[in-house]
């Protein structure tokens, strides 16, 4: 069988959909012998941009091509709605693979798999803002009716798929996602070490991850706060990873900063960017990974830092308590002071932080691409009623 993939998103590696992406075409390199794939991109890829795959898959790119390539959001669409479902009529796919929340309208006859990760732009208005934003959200919504099977990333968002877009449940799967192979605890002091000067870190720090407004930090701000205040370690930090430009710049990403001058703390938190490369050692170096999201469809970063050792803190809101389970501490997400209260017994207890880091350890196990991969290759099978023993 012949299956299709839209591989857009491979030219955004650092975003969830981009390493879902990544991860899951190097799985099926890995444990499906049988299919052929064919992954279209709009653009040529760097060389790192591609994961390593067999001679089963074949790689090519499929400009838009036109005036609309001068407009990148109109390009978008165009590949999406037009060019990706000529080039799988064009190539005689048996079965397309689009795997973020881009189902074509129109898929001339070709069977579609959709993976919806989350519908945060359904559920929280900050994220349709703008006038594009929601011709986009309903164009895409709709399309997502004609899909043949949608895969969804967790019970919630399965849940939020059936109350949102209207599909019947009997077309949605879920299958979840997993930390990437090199997501392992790291132990080397020289490489702990280089990372913590190559960010500005001490010996000891909480991390958090992202900053548009469902991550919360502003709350996770106030809390930090009061723990910094109450242990009096004069060294403690809270080291946010995103990019401090874009704060500020739209009510997505709000600039909590001031707040940290007011509590007293601007000097203790810091906030830049990764390297992918480096995200394994941060992890391992955390004293404490703290997530109080809002709203994920997933949540794939707290079980990275589980993969890597770090005790966990972590939002009982949305998808996140099946993914995280016991093995971290689960928190209101708007009650600073009960994540306070937890970020301070993993930092004042060692044997708390040790409790944590190994259920952490030994939950993270459970989830593995391969797995992810094999059971989306058994999906393909069952769409197309080629269905293997």
């Amino acid at each position: 069988m012949r299956v299709a993939f839209n591989a857009s998103f491979l030219q955004e590696p650092h975003t969830g959909t981009g390493r879902y992406l990544y991860n899951l075409l190097a799985a099926l390199g890995r444990v499906d012998g049988v299919n052929e794939y064919v992954v279209l991109t709009p653009h040529p890829l760097a060389p790192e941009a591609r994961p390593e795959t067999p001679s089963t898959f074949k790689w090519e790119t499929v400009p838009v091509g036109g005036p609309v390539a001068r407009s990148q959001r109109i390009e978008k669409v165009a590949w999406e709605q037009r060019t990706f479902p000529h080039a799988i009529k064009r190539i005689n796919a048996q079965l397309a693979h689009i795997p973020h929340f881009a189902p074509m309208w129109r898929s001339h006859g070709i069977p579609q798999i959709v993976t919806i990760h989350d519908v945060i732009n359904l559920r929280l208005p900050e994220y349709r803002a703008g006038t594009t934003a929601r011709a986009y959200t309903t164009l895409v919504a709709n399309a997502a009716k004609h899909a043949t099977a949608v895969i969804a990333v967790s019970e919630h968002s399965r849940r939020d798929i059936i109350e949102l877009l209207g599909i019947p449940e009997e077309r949605i799967y879920v299958i979840r996602e997993a930390p990437a192979t090199t997501y392992r605890r790291i132990t080397d002091p020289e490489r702990i070490n280089a990372v913590r000067a190559k960010y500005g870190l001490g010996e000891r720090f909480v991390l958090t991850t992202g900053i548009d407004v469902r991550k919360n930090v502003t709350t996770l701000i106030g809390a930090f706060a009061a723990v910094y205040h109450e242990l009096g370690e004069s060294d403690l930090q809270l080291f946010v990873i995103g990019d401090p430009k874009r704060l500020g710049s739209s009510p997505l990403f709000p600039d909590w900063r001031p707040l940290t001058t007011t509590f007293d703390i601007a000097d203790q938190v810091v906030c830049a960017p990764v390297d992918e490369e480096d995200m394994a050692a941060i992890y391992s170096a955390a004293s404490c990974f703290a997530f109080v999201s809002l709203y994920e469809g997933f949540g794939l970063t707290p079980l990275e830092a589980m993969a890597c050792g770090a005790p966990v803190v972590c939002s009982d809101r949305t998808s996140l308590p099946e993914v995280v389970g016991s093995a971290g501490i689960l928190v209101n997400p708007q009650d600073a002071d009960r994540i306070a209260d937890a970020i301070q017994r993993v930092l004042a207890s060692p044997d708390q932080a040790d409790d944590l880091r190994a259920r952490g350890l030994a939950h993270s196990k459970r989830f593995n691409w391969d797995t992810v991969a094999a059971e989306t290759s058994a999906l393909y099978a069952e769409i197309t009623g080629t269905k293997r023993d």
